[in-house]
């Protein structure tokens, strides 16, 4: 009797628990738990934040070096122009270094605002709005940015001093340039060859500064 109760409960046994290779003793472990899946999405999308955030820093460093060599470069080139008097058309060469440097320019503040919108309007949302740096930022400099914030640092219009650090200097510099060349040349007139040169660079130089103006007022609403 002993013996049969035995192969019994062993029988009972081997039909309650799962067969090694049956697969319904490891549908728990085949696929991660919601809570494991919602963790690693999270991870990842703080890693991508970070490299955002790395980016940023990157992009806003380049941006002050070319403006540092904006500044650096205007200095040197009027300095040049100034020590001679028959060097003035020197200074034409501003306004084309100003346009590829203030392109430049722009185009890394592009990227920035790219990667400033894309966190508030993707990552901050799948992340249940806990990078609420972007959206507060954006609500309390909107006021500043309308037609009455001329003179507030965030306004980016004509007198916004990076601006004037490349399109102001470079219309500074074609006046000046146009007002050296007529005084210097009222009693005597140039060769052709040299009238010519100049007035081409000048129309050169003011085309360049103009397309950077139209650049810096479409890089507002970016």
């Amino acid at each position: 009797m002993i013996p049969l109760l035995s192969r019994t409960a062993q029988r009972h046994n081997w039909l309650m628990d799962p067969q090694p290779g049956s697969t319904e003793g490891q549908s728990g472990s085949s696929f991660p738990a919601p809570d494991t899946e919602a963790q690693v999405a999270s991870q990842v999308m703080l890693a991508e934040y970070a490299a955002l955030r790395s980016e940023v820093d990157r992009r806003a460093t380049v941006q002050w070096n070319v403006l540092a060599l904006q500044l650096t470069s205007t200095g040197v080139i009027a300095s040049l122009a100034i020590s001679h008097a028959s060097d003035f058309a020197l200074l034409l060469v501003i306004p084309l270094s100003s346009y590829m440097l203030g392109s430049r320019y722009i185009l890394h503040d592009f990227h920035l605002k790219l990667i400033s919108r894309y966190i508030r309007d993707s990552l901050s949302g799948r992340l249940q709005d806990h990078l609420p740096w972007e959206s507060w930022k954006i609500s309390q400099i909107t006021s500043d940015t309308g037609p009455r914030g001329w003179l507030t640092p965030t306004a980016w219009n004509l007198l916004h001093p990076t601006r004037l650090a490349f399109e102001g200097i470079a219309w500074l510099a074609l006046l000046t340039a146009a007002l050296a060349a007529a005084y210097t040349w009222r009693d005597k007139t140039p060769a052709w060859g040299l009238l010519l040169g100049f007035a081409l660079l000048w129309i050169l130089g003011a085309l360049g500064t103009y397309f950077l103006h139209r650049s810096f007022n479409r890089s507002t609403g970016t």
